[in-house]
């Protein structure tokens, strides 16, 4: 910890000429309790910009999924350990 990659990740996720190369970007704090549910209904709610209520982890891999289809993204998990 402690060597900026949070910092580095964060100012290349905020320029605008990177964002320009992607349709949707996202960004989720893992952390040291990882939690995939969580970290796939985060990522969900960020790219469709509505609360997700699905807790099965099937239907929220196949929800991901349709919504990334044939489209271009930069999702960043900070925090991972």
């Amino acid at each position: 910890g402690g060597r900026g990659k949070t910092t580095l990740a964060q100012v290349l996720y905020n320029d605008e000429q990177v964002k320009e190369h992607f349709d949707m970007n996202a960004w989720v704090c893992v952390s040291e309790q990882y939690d995939a549910l969580r970290v796939i209904k985060t990522l969900i709610e960020q790219i469709t910009e509505k609360s997700c209520d699905v807790s099965d982890m099937n239907s929220l891999e196949i929800r991901l999924r349709e919504q990334v289809r044939g489209k271009t993204f930069l999702f960043v998990l900070d925090d991972v350990w």
